[in-house]
């Protein structure tokens, strides 16, 4: 439902006059509103004057509305000004102490704040966020989208050489900061990005979506929005509001760590016991052996997965990028024989191994969605093993509980999934591959890769399990 506070005559070039709604017609408006259907949530744009922001004020409080997402329309894209300074101070005092969430961009801020911009960095960023809080709002999401940052944190010098956008969600209670980093866009076509933002939000609260994971999956539609903008128009052109998938460009692999439905089953496979005794060094010796010789098998498998990704890809470029992968597993796999020495197996030992049912019910899997489905959907099932492993082994490098070098036996494994460059290139190269396949995948399509993500990383699961095991199961 909608009530309408302000008309405008406007192009993407800019703003030619407006025209204010009496507050007395948005009153009854409002009035009309939340008599007929319950209000979950209540976003608000350009509330234009002080009589409609004080007229705002005295409804929301008459019907307690305590999900109040705020978007302080101040100044249009191309650069209008779209408020009288008389209303500023209406706002802060009567609609921001019963703000929710309150979305300003960094201009935005600093004329709530009054004043300069000095922002430099990140840092700069979440203080001016803080000073936001201290205000009233419960929430604070400041939009980084007009100082675009470098990946180290800085302010780019242009947006020719910026690399990242950065916004702040800042908790006013707790003092917490989560930082949202996406690719930065380069684009003029960015007419109602913030409104359309502050929309998205509402109606994800209104979904019953925490505050961080609310703005999250707002971002993300925005940022699609805008890189499939269809170009109208001589100025700032509008989003093309029916991209409805919901990440980032290059950030899938994200999404899919955050889905509700993988965060858990993620958990329990990156920080399952057997990695934590690896940690720590306490894990039992023959346990340990067991896992390497299944993990041998498991590197066949899944060079022939890999082998079947170049068969099925459609360019010389795809092709190349399989093979290249599966030189890279060819050379983990003469590594892993080597490390298996270590411990007293010997290649024969490893190959005359039998699988275990958790490797062969892993494998198989992968296997048959790459014979049933297309490459992007391998690729998403060869995903869990490939970005797991590098995540454990950067976890355990950075945990307090895990013991160093001589301290513990598993140190060499550790080091190698954390940081050795064959690893770290298989992953850089790994995820260009996916975040490129994905790029025009539709919502549903989207939602049948996170069921495949989710049933691969409950194998994987099974493989730690089949670990502590110790082969029982054979």
């Amino acid at each position: 439902m909608t009530t309408i506070t302000a008309l405008t005559a406007q192009n993407t070039t800019g703003v030619r006059d407006i025209h204010f709604v009496p507050k007395e017609f948005v009153q009854k408006s409002l009035e009309a509103v939340f008599e007929d259907i319950p209000v979950d949530v209540v976003k608000t744009g350009m509330l234009g004057s002080a009589g409609t922001i004080g007229t705002v004020a005295e409804v929301l409080k008459k019907y307690n509305v305590t999900k109040i997402v705020i978007d302080p329309v101040m100044v249009s894209t191309s650069g209008s000004k779209l408020i009288p300074d008389d209303a500023i101070e209406i706002l802060q005092n009567e609609i921001l102490p019963r703000t929710f969430i309150l979305t300003p961009n960094i201009p935005e801020a600093l004329v709530l704040l009054k004043k300069e911009d000095t922002i430099k960095s990140v840092d700069d960023m979440k203080a001016l966020a803080a000073e936001l809080g201290s205000m009233g709002p419960k929430y604070i999401y400041l939009k980084g989208g007009h100082v675009p940052m470098m990946k180290n944190g800085t302010r780019a010098v242009s947006t020719d050489t910026a690399e990242v956008c950065v916004d702040i969600l800042y908790n006013s209670v707790d003092k917490h900061h989560a930082i949202i980093e996406k690719p930065f866009i380069d684009s003029k076509n960015t007419h109602g990005t913030g409104c359309s933002l502050a929309s998205a939000i509402a109606s994800n609260l209104a979904k019953g979506l925490e505050p961080l994971e609310a703005v999250k999956n707002a971002s993300n539609y925005i940022s699609n929005a805008i890189s499939t903008a269809p170009n109208y128009g001589k100025g700032h052109g509008p989003l093309n509001h029916m991209k409805g998938v919901p990440f980032a460009p290059d950030r899938f692999l994200d999404y899919l760590l955050d889905h509700p439905k993988i965060k858990s089953v993620w958990k329990g496979f990156t920080h399952h016991e057997f990695v934590k005794r690896l940690g720590a060094g306490t894990l039992d010796k023959d346990q340990f052996c067991y896992y390497l010789k299944q993990d041998y098998l498991f590197l066949i498998q899944f060079c022939r997965a890999h082998s079947l990704a170049g068969a099925k890809a459609a360019t010389m470029e795809d092709a190349a990028a399989s093979a290249r992968t599966v030189q890279l597993l060819y050379d983990e796999s003469r590594l892993h024989i080597e490390y298996c020495a270590g411990f007293g197996l010997s290649q024969a030992d490893v190959e005359a191994t039998e699988e275990d049912v958790a490797c062969t019910s892993y494998t198989r899997y992968v296997l048959d969605i790459g014979h049933s489905d297309d490459v992007l959907a391998l690729n998403v099932a060869m995903a869990p093993c490939l970005f797991g492993y590098h995540e454990i082994g950067k976890w355990l490098m950075e945990d307090a509980n895990t013991k160093h070098r001589k301290e513990n036996p598993y140190y060499e494994w550790i080091l190698t999934y954390a940081s050795s460059d064959s690893y770290v290139e298989s992953v850089r190269l790994g995820r260009k591959i996916l975040e490129e396949k994905v790029r025009s995948a539709g919502p549903e399509r989207v939602e049948e890769l996170v069921e495949i993500f989710y049933q691969a990383t409950k194998l994987e699961r099974g493989f730690w399990d089949m670990g502590l095991r110790a082969g029982e199961s054979v």
